[in-house]
């Protein structure tokens, strides 16, 4: 990004002047999804090619623990409304998998569903005014996922003996990125505890005894991570 003058593709013009109203003189915030935001006056109110005068821009410094959601697919819109309040909260990349408890199995249908993920995260960066747009990824099985690349590796557990993730946190910090899997509506399956466990996951207690939903099992935990973090 640069100052100057920039031109909006057509949809986001589309937006800007059709959908938001915007007129001539407005002032106008655009992100690149890359850590910067760029600020201007809407110089051409046109639905097609809008043109924005950028005047300024800010740089923001992505997070010191950047944080990865592994997620299991799950039915129905959760997984959109998982992408939207992951990347409003800041995670830098969504994961999702396929488990041998997963009920909606996208084998197939994941290009449309990869795309709409995309731009789901697009408008939760603009609603919410995250300068970075999160890498969102699809995999077959669990295994097929390299996790090697992270530095503190957690998953949410209903096993018992667990412990909540600030006490994990305050033994294995500082280090350079934090991996929180959650897995389906059914669980992990005893195969897939083992698998995490062996790949160095450690097992965490997301509430003191009441059991989550899988969708807000991950927004909870990304939240307390993001507290926890970055702060």
């Amino acid at each position: 990004m640069k100052v100057g003058t920039l031109e909006l593709s057509q949809s986001e013009s589309h937006h800007l002047c059709n959908v938001m109203r915007a007129q001539i003189g407005s002032a106008i915030t655009v992100l690149n999804g890359k850590g910067f935001h760029a600020h201007g006056m809407l110089a051409v109110a046109d639905g097609k090619s809008a043109q924005i005068r950028i005047e300024s821009i800010d740089k923001f410094n992505p997070h010191d623990y950047p944080i990865t959601l592994l997620q299991a697919v799950l039915k129905g819109s959760n997984n959109d409304y998982i992408v939207r309040e992951a990347t409003a909260i800041g995670v830098s990349e969504i994961i999702f998998f396929e488990t041998q408890n997963t009920e909606c199995k996208l084998r197939g249908k994941i290009d449309n569903k990869l795309l709409r993920w995309q731009q789901t995260a697009i408008e939760a960066c603009k609603q919410s005014g995250n300068p970075f747009l999160p890498k969102i990824s699809y995999f077959e099985r669990l295994e097929s996922i390299d996790l090697l690349p992270f530095g503190i590796k957690l998953f949410g557990g209903l096993k018992g003996n667990t412990q909540p993730i600030k006490k994990v946190l305050s033994f294995h910090l500082p280090q350079s990125s934090i991996c929180m899997a959650i897995g389906p509506e059914g669980d992990f399956s005893p195969s897939e505890y083992a698998y995490l466990t062996q790949n160095d996951f450690i097992e965490c207690r997301l509430t003191h005894h009441n059991v989550l939903r899988s969708e807000t099992a991950a927004i909870y935990a990304l939240s307390v991570l993001d507290q926890l973090t970055n702060f």
